[in-house]
């Protein structure tokens, strides 16, 4: 992908968001948002003509930004088509500057989350992510109530914080870098000199890396930014801080990850990032089993998933490849999942797991959604996730982690039982709290289902028969750490 076409992105991504950000009309909020997407599409077929090129220095086409540029693609483009529902006017509140703003930030977001996806600098990673932030959070107060208030101030705090300590880590690391400091931050520099980084700035910076990621990644011990984030967004966006902004996340930690894989502290490395995964699998187990809310259910789903993905990146080998596979038929399988929250909340006008009950009565098609989508989430057959799991086992079994594995299975066992028990309830027990009506079948919108069953089917299809192009950029991703 050309310098130019880098450049005209961004150019065109500010543009149209501005455009969006003072204008008062729908339609042409609506034209403006489907004219980026066409941009984003165009952008990603770009950047796979050009595998190889590094644009500007600051970033790179390699196969690790293709893989997420093209889930930020997918993903940005399914939000897009679930926006109906969140832009019109409120019980007869002009909300178009609402409205507007919301459009601004999604745009935003997506091109921020795209750029994350190539960089090649730390200096550059930390900036894109940065954005994430701010716009995200445009995001999560659309709806202007008191607990959107709340969410939103608590996700700018912990995500501005984790990452003033990401700041402090990218400091270290120039420290550990001594006088060649000036050549620049880029990850293929730091690499190059992976002999001659000094190894206790080099360990500082790892675990404030790490850490400060944590926020977007979800996982321990800053993953209650996103908690609150993802329980107040409105749909579109919820789908997207549950998929696309956990991958920017991981592009900063991965990358870093691969540089530190190349210097005599990977080992030590790997026991940090193990403990990390594990710690998060069992604190999510913990909120799983006492959930009632159906939007938390699933963010603290995700902290579980990064937390197996950590396993893959500490045992190495094929849990690397099966990891990076993980990472991304969750994005499509999350996404979806979120998506349908919005069709649950039309049937039932809450998002309490106890005022829910019979869905399969009330639409067929979203009860038998919400049963694949179970199965999937859970990473049972004929779940994608089910065969990367496997495969992370299997690492865990070639390093000889025979407690890590058994309690993994232990944890991973009662998340599985504290989910299924919710869904199942979900979708064929009767709802506890009494309706003035009687049951009425809802059906769900064309769009929204195709949209749904789309992104769930193409994340079993990459778990149960991964085509041999993405098996290849997931491999090229997998041999950084090499």
């Amino acid at each position: 992908m050309s310098e130019t076409a880098i450049a005209a992105y961004g150019i065109l991504t500010i543009a149209i968001a501005a455009i969006q950000a003072f204008n008062r009309s729908e339609a042409m909020c609506r034209v403006l948002s489907w004219l980026f997407v066409g941009s984003q599409v165009a952008v990603t077929i770009a950047a796979y003509q050009s595998m190889g090129e590094k644009p500007f220095g600051y970033f790179t086409i390699d196969s690790l930004g293709l893989l997420l540029m093209t889930c930020v693609t997918v993903v940005s483009a399914a939000s897009f088509s679930h926006d109906r529902a969140y832009v019109r006017t409120e019980n007869g509140r002009d909300d178009s500057a609402v409205r507007s703003q919301f459009y601004a930030a999604l745009t935003v977001l997506t091109a921020a989350l795209t750029y994350s996806s190539i960089s090649a600098d730390m200096a550059v990673t930390w900036i894109f992510i940065e954005i994430t932030t701010l716009s995200a959070s445009a995001l999560i107060f659309y709806r202007r109530t008191s607990r959107a208030i709340e969410a939103t101030w608590k996700y700018v705090f912990a995500c501005s914080v984790s990452l003033v300590i990401v700041y402090i880590g990218v400091l270290f690391a120039s420290i550990s870098m001594g006088k060649s400091a000036t050549e620049g931050l880029s990850y293929e520099t730091l690499t190059e000199m992976a002999n001659e980084l000094d190894t206790f700035w080099l360990k500082l910076s790892f675990i404030f890396v790490l850490v400060g990621y944590t926020a977007k990644l979800s996982l321990v011990p800053m993953f209650t930014a996103g908690i609150d984030a993802k329980d107040e967004a409105p749909t579109p966006a919820a789908a997207v801080l549950s998929s696309i902004v956990m991958n920017a996340g991981f592009v900063g930690f991965y990358r870093y990850y691969a540089v530190i894989a190349h210097t005599e502290v990977y080992e030590w490395a790997r026991m940090v990032v193990l403990a990390t995964g594990l710690l998060s699998i069992f604190v999510a187990a913990v909120y799983l089993i006492r959930v009632n809310n159906i939007k938390r259910l699933f963010a603290y789903s995700s902290v579980e998933h990064i937390g197996v993905v950590m396993l893959g990146m500490a045992a190495g080998g094929i849990g690397v490849y099966a990891g990076i596979l993980h990472l991304v038929i969750h994005t499509f399988v999350k996404s979806a999942v979120f998506l349908h929250v919005s069709q649950l909340y039309r049937v039932f006008n809450s998002k309490l797991l106890s005022n829910m009950g019979g869905y399969i009565e009330r639409c067929g098609v979203g009860g038998t959604f919400v049963i694949i989508a179970m199965l999937c989430v859970t990473a049972m057959p004929p779940s994608g996730l089910f065969m990367t799991e496997l495969m992370i086992f299997k690492s865990l079994i070639d390093v000889r982690w025979w407690v890590v594995l058994g309690v993994s299975m232990v944890i991973l066992c009662t998340i599985v039982w504290a989910i299924c028990r919710d869904m199942l309830a979900l979708t064929f027990l009767r709802e506890k709290r009494e309706r003035e009506t009687s049951v009425t079948k809802e059906k769900m919108p064309v769009v929204e289902m195709l949209w749904q069953f789309a992104l769930i089917a193409m994340s079993i299809w990459l778990g149960l028969a991964t085509p041999e192009t993405v098996s290849k950029l997931i491999w090229g991703a997998a041999e950084l750490l090499k």
